[in-house]
């Protein structure tokens, strides 16, 4: 290298020749940074057991303890937990030709796309057995997730598959366009939090090597999964506020289309069960709200079971088998659970 000096014949030091990166080549550096991180995030992802949801993970571990011991299962909310009571369902349906041992994977406030997703952790479990899958027809109530703050019940699902039906349904949905980016922030923030595991590695450690002895209610174990609502007394008011609700009801018009984000999402739901050779079918529990009224069901189903019609099905509108307005009490439940089970019977039989 060639001596330098400066004006007093001092040496100095030569300057660098090494030349700057370029904007192109610090770019490909932050992008290949990215893929990698997002790679090792999403194989972490799928490598991690399932979350410890509280009241939810519980009921999903039990079942994968006992997962070949069942052939039908009921997906869906509170008016699948409260609703239909598996015993009731195999007695009911061995009276009538079929045996099947049924368990209850329902819980409050389940709906897609989160119930889509609990079913699809289900399925991944390869239940040998399995041959029944009832799903609670249910569209997603936009607005009621969104309004609150993150918790690890709205964040576990937040894959890249349901946080697209998420984002598809809310881009579909009727709400004011200021909603929409709220609700689009929403689900993008509970999506990165779910895929960048945010504490997962603490609890899967603790999962591992020091157990919970925290006691969770355990009192569905025996009732497979169902959770019954106490008998509860009506007056007058609220009997003929339950009667003006059933009347606005049955005034309303049936759904005859269906939303093509919700039928895309039904549709692949749908197809992951049949693809396991179990059959998929569809129940509306006993409903006074309009948004759930409705009249065509997709292909791809065994078999569908619309209870949402109290001119057809007037015991199940009677306030005294209702807990409320939208649940049965334990009364309901085995008059509902028994229509269901006569119904799948027939269907099943005639096949």
């Amino acid at each position: 290298m060639p001596r330098v000096t400066n004006s007093a014949g001092a040496a100095v030091a030569a300057p660098s020749t090494t030349a700057r990166p370029s904007i192109a080549h610090r770019t490909l550096i932050v992008a290949l940074f990215l893929v990698a991180f997002a790679g090792t995030c999403g194989l972490l992802h799928s490598r991690l057991p399932f979350p410890p949801v509280p009241e939810v993970a519980p009921r999903f571990r039990y079942f994968a303890e006992h997962k070949d011991e069942f052939d039908t299962i009921f997906i869906g909310s509170s008016r699948v937990r409260h609703g239909i009571i598996p015993q009731v369902f195999d007695e009911v349906a061995a009276k009538n030709g079929v045996h099947t041992h049924s368990f209850n994977l329902g819980y409050s406030g389940m709906w897609p796309p989160e119930s889509y997703y609990y079913l699809r952790q289900v399925l991944a479990l390869h239940p040998k057995k399995l041959r029944n899958v009832f799903i609670e027809l249910m569209d997603y109530r936009f607005g009621q997730a969104e309004g609150e703050a993150p918790t690890m019940r709205s964040v576990y699902w937040h894959d890249v598959t349901h946080t697209g039906m998420a984002l598809r349904l809310v881009a579909e949905s009727p709400r004011p366009f200021t909603e929409k980016i709220d609700f689009f922030a929403t689900h993008a923030q509970e999506f990165v939090q779910n895929m960048t595991n945010s504490g997962r590695g603490a609890e899967w450690l603790e999962q591992r090597y020091f157990p919970t002895k925290k006691k969770f209610d355990t009192s569905w174990i025996p009732r497979r999964g169902f959770d019954p609502e106490p008998a509860a007394e009506w007056n007058d008011a609220a009997k003929a506020e339950y009667r003006r609700q059933i009347q606005a009801f049955e005034e309303a018009s049936a759904h005859e289309y269906w939303r093509s984000g919700f039928a895309a999402a039904l549709n692949g739901i749908l197809g992951d069960v049949n693809q396991t050779g179990a059959k998929a079918i569809l129940v509306i529990p006993p409903t006074v709200r309009p948004d759930e009224h409705f009249a065509t069901f997709p292909s791809g189903v065994f078999a569908h079971f619309y209870f949402d019609n109290p001119s057809e099905y007037p015991r199940l509108y009677l306030p005294e088998l209702h807990y409320d307005p939208g649940h049965l009490n334990e009364a309901g439940a085995r008059e509902f659970t028994r229509q269901l089970a006569e119904g799948f019977a027939n269907v099943w039989m005639t096949w």
